[in-house]
This record gives C-alpha cells, sequence and structure tokens, in this order.
C-alpha cells in the first residue's frame, strides 16, 4: 500500500493543475490563530484524512519566495 504524489518533484510536467482549496481560520482560547486547508470538495468525512494545519507565523508570503 503506498501513495503517489500528483505532481511529483522534477516530473518535467509543465502544465501543474492547482487544486481548489479551502481553508478555515481558527482563534485559540489563548490567543493564537491557526490555519487549517483541505480540499474545497472535500466530503466531512475526506476532511477528517485530508488537511494540514499550521499557527500563525508559519506562513511567508507567496511572493517573497518568488
Amino acid at each position: 500500500m503506498g501513495s503517489k504524489p500528483v505532481h511529483p518533484p522534477d516530473s518535467g510536467n509543465e502544465n501543474h493543475t492547482r487544486p481548489r482549496l479551502a481553508s478555515r481560520l481558527t482563534t485559540h482560547p489563548d490567543g493564537r490563530e491557526e490555519c487549517t486547508i483541505y480540499p474545497a470538495d472535500a466530503t466531512p468525512e475526506t476532511q477528517l484524512t485530508r488537511w494540514i494545519s499550521a499557527f500563525d507565523g508559519s506562513f511567508v508570503d507567496l511572493d517573497a519566495m518568488e
């Protein structure tokens, strides 16, 4: 059992299709903000396994990285 990335590194595929994503911002009682990103078309059941979360300070501006 395994998985294969949709766009493996150095695949040579220049026509990348970006997935549609949705996000949810949660503010915790201690004031920390957490952003959870998941596929926009995910069912509630799928959202349990296809997500990534990060706290504020973990993201950078896209223009700064290009």
